[in-house]
């Protein structure tokens, strides 16, 4: 072989080794960083899963407090007529007129078949009252929001507009009263043999 052929040889086996070293270390690199990341992903969730062990109790707690405190309703239209009940009833105690009543039906969402989809509304049902009120005093509007609103009641306020009516310190307000609860069966009816 010419000396020029044995150049040419060894430049081409460099180049050859340059590429193949390269793409291997290449490869070899992009491994390293991806079991890197993995294991930082690893040690974040190690983290979450021993601070959620840690706080394990709490949440039984809770949990407890809310199968304790839950209101059950065998319908919808119970909850309904319950929540306008307790509306009307601390309205009524603070001196407040109710103008308009509206009972507001939870929006169905259709599929592509046209029929209603089945959604996972999560832990709780909801019934949502809609309710008037047409120059209240202020201080008896938030009084009564506030009575209202208790942790052990399960009810909040899922919307509200409030609008000056420009004399006296009075509003106009219409305001959307939401119950939680969950929904209990009712009690089966059975032949006895």
């Amino acid at each position: 072989m010419k000396k020029s052929e044995k150049l040419l040889l060894g430049v081409f086996a460099f180049l050859f080794l340059a590429i193949i070293g390269g793409g291997g270390l290449m490869f070899a690199f992009n491994n390293y960083m991806a079991i890197r990341e993995e294991n930082d992903t690893l040690r974040d969730r190690l983290g979450e899963m021993n601070l959620a062990i840690s706080q394990g109790a709490d949440w039984a707690d809770k949990s407890g407090w809310l199968e304790e405190h839950c209101p059950n309703f065998t319908s919808r239209q119970e909850a309904s007529a319950k929540l306008l009940e307790v509306i009307t009833g601390v309205a009524e105690k603070m001196g407040l007129s109710i103008g308009g009543k509206e009972f507001i039906e939870a929006a169905h969402v259709l599929g592509p078949d046209g029929l209603p989809l089945q959604e996972d509304l999560g832990y709780f049902d909801k019934a949502t009252v809609k309710i008037t009120l047409a120059g209240v005093p202020e201080r008896a509007f938030y009084g009564w929001l506030h009575s209202l609103q208790q942790p052990q009641s399960f009810l909040g306020i899922t919307r509200m507009q409030i609008n000056p009516s420009g004399s006296n310190k009075t509003i106009n307000a219409e305001v959307e009263f939401t119950q939680f609860y969950r929904e209990k069966s009712a009690p089966k009816v059975s032949k006895a043999n």
